[in-house]
This record gives C-alpha cells, sequence and structure tokens, in this order.
C-alpha cells in the first residue's frame, strides 16, 4: 500500500466478521491503509473499539459506517451509510429495529428447520454470533457445525436462501427509505455492490431520496463491471467508492482487506456530501469518534 488508499466495507465481529474492530485496524494499519470503514450490518457497535485503536496507533483513519440490508423486488439491495451523526438516538433505534428484526428471523428460520429435520439449537446460534447482531451465516454456522452442510454457500443454496426450505423474509425495508434514514441522520448515503442488485434504474430511483455514491469497486464485480459502474457513477455526480467486504481471513465472502479499495480522496468526497455540517465531521479534526465519528491518519503505517 502506498498510504493513499481506503478500504470502505470491512465488517467486524459486532456484525458477521470473525476479527474484532481493534483487530481490523491493525491489520489495516500493518498493511498501510490510510482509512478504513467499519461498516457492519444494521450496527455501529463496533466504531468506538475502533476508533481507540486507531488513536492508539495514530492511524489509520477509522470511517463510521453501517450496511443496511433492504429488499427491492425480488432481490436485496444493501445500502451504506457514512458519518452519521453518532450522537442521533433516532438512528440509532432505527438499527436496534433492524437487529431485533434480524434476531426474531433467525429464530423462525431455526424453529422451521427443525420442522425438516435439521435439528439445531437457538442457544448455540446465539453463541455462534458471539453477541453480535444475528443472521442467516450464524443459522447456517449451526448447520454446518452439525454436519448437515458443507459450508456457507450450500446452506444457503439448499436450506436458507430465498425461496429455499428454511427461508423466512425479513422485515420489509425499501432502499429508499433507508437511503432517507440515512439522510435523516446525516450520513452519505452509497448503493453497495450494485452489481448484486442487478437493478441499475435503483440508482435513478434513490438519487432524488438522498443517494450520493456508488460503491463500483467490490470483489463481485469483474473488472468491467468496475469500470462501467466508475464511469456510471462520474456521470451522474456521485461518489465513486469500493471496498473488499472482508469478514476475515479465509471467508470466502468479500475479499483480503485492503485487496479492493480506492483513493483516500474519496473520504473527503463523502464528507463534502454530507447533508448537513457536523462538528467533528471533517478531514482535519481528531476525534476518538464520540460526536463526528472521524480517526484523523498520521499517514498509514
Amino acid at each position: 500500500m502506498d498510504g493513499q488508499r481506503a478500504d470502505l466495507h470491512v465488517h467486524t465481529r459486532a456484525s458477521d466478521g470473525l476479527w474484532s474492530p481493534a483487530e481490523v485496524v491493525r491489520e489495516a494499519a500493518r498493511i498501510g491503509l490510510a482509512a478504513v470503514a467499519v461498516a457492519d450490518h444494521d450496527t455501529l457497535a463496533g466504531v468506538d473499539e475502533a476508533c481507540r485503536e486507531a488513536e492508539r496507533l495514530k492511524g489509520p483513519r477509522v470511517i463510521p459506517a453501517v450496511e443496511i440490508n433492504t429488499d427491492h423486488g425480488s432481490t436485496e439491495a444493501h445500502v451504506l451509510c457514512y458519518f452519521p451523526d453518532l450522537a442521533d438516538q433516532a438512528f440509532r433505534s432505527f438499527l436496534a429495529t433492524q437487529v431485533e428484526s434480524r434476531l426474531e428471523r433467525a429464530r423462525r428460520m431455526v424453529d422451521l428447520l427443525g420442522t425438516l429435520g435439521l435439528r439445531i439449537t437457538w442457544s448455540r446460534v446465539l453463541e455462534l454470533a458471539a453477541g453480535g447482531p444475528i443472521g442467516r451465516p450464524h443459522v447456517a454456522a449451526a448447520l454446518i457445525e452439525r454436519g448437515y452442510v458443507t459450508g456457507l454457500q450450500e446452506a444457503m443454496d439448499k436450506w436458507l436462501g430465498r425461496g429455499r426450505p428454511g427461508y423466512v423474509p425479513r422485515r420489509k425495508l425499501t432502499p429508499h427509505a433507508a437511503v432517507a434514514e440515512i439522510v435523516r441522520a446525516g450520513g452519505a448515503a452509497v448503493l453497495a455492490h450494485p452489481g448484486l442488485v442487478g437493478c441499475d434504474g435503483l440508482i435513478d430511483e434513490l438519487m432524488p431520496c438522498g443517494l450520493v455514491g456508488l460503491e463500483a469497486h467490490h470483489p463481485a464485480h469483474a473488472p468491467a463491471a468496475r469500470q462501467r459502474y466508475e464511469a456510471l457513477a462520474r456521470k451522474k455526480h456521485l461518489v465513486v467508492t469500493g471496498g473488499s467486504d472482508f469478514h476475515g481471513p479465509g471467508v470466502t465472502e468479500g475479499a483480503v482487506l485492503g485487496e479492493v479499495s480506492v483513493p483516500v480522496a474519496a473520504v473527503q468526497e463523502l464528507l463534502a456530501r454530507l447533508p448537513r455540517p457536523r462538528p467533528g465531521a471533517s478531514g482535519s479534526m481528531r476525534s476518538s469518534g464520540a460526536q463526528g465519528g472521524v480517526v484523523q491518519s498520521s499517514g498509514g503505517r
């Protein structure tokens, strides 16, 4: 790394990642990233720990973020929120509702799988989640542990994917509503991995709601798709973002930390697109993350 790159899509143990937020920051520093966005599913729980570790190391910059799962027709659409106001209790409540919905959905999946002869326990799913928001990967892990499937993809393909016998629909949230909530909380809304959504028309639909960026660079995008989405973003005057979608070493979802990244200038572009100015949310501000949620990098290590 040249110290001028940012990985703007990283998961930690606060949701479905394998590493703690501090471990993610230490690795980001080791490989020379200038900035890393902690973007766990439906929670900001990992941000404070990541910020403290970045302060201790004096870099990299930690970008507070969250990935919100939504439904668009018959497919999923994920929306990334960067730099929300961390003191916004309404946004915290919104995320808590999302987490509670995940919990209830997973519990119903466990019950449904039991009727199908797949005997996994709710207590074990909770243990596998290790205190983080519960989702299908934790139910899948319980299936793998019991030998019903050999891996996450098989679990999804045979039992937990949309339309499969153990699938339970989640609480319906549209990407439009998610973008509106992000804007209300003062954050910058970016459509995650649009190639997986498979509906480019959604981009135009979300722009009037407040969408400001497009995740053109993602492990699931082939090189041609990355170029196409980058060109599309520039044409529509959206911020070009990207990241590894890192979940941990050896996890097939996403890529190695920092393997997919964008110039650190993208961070400043996101800050410039915040719907309202906020103390602490500036590139020159050093902060623990309690207010502006930005830790200033010393240029990477």
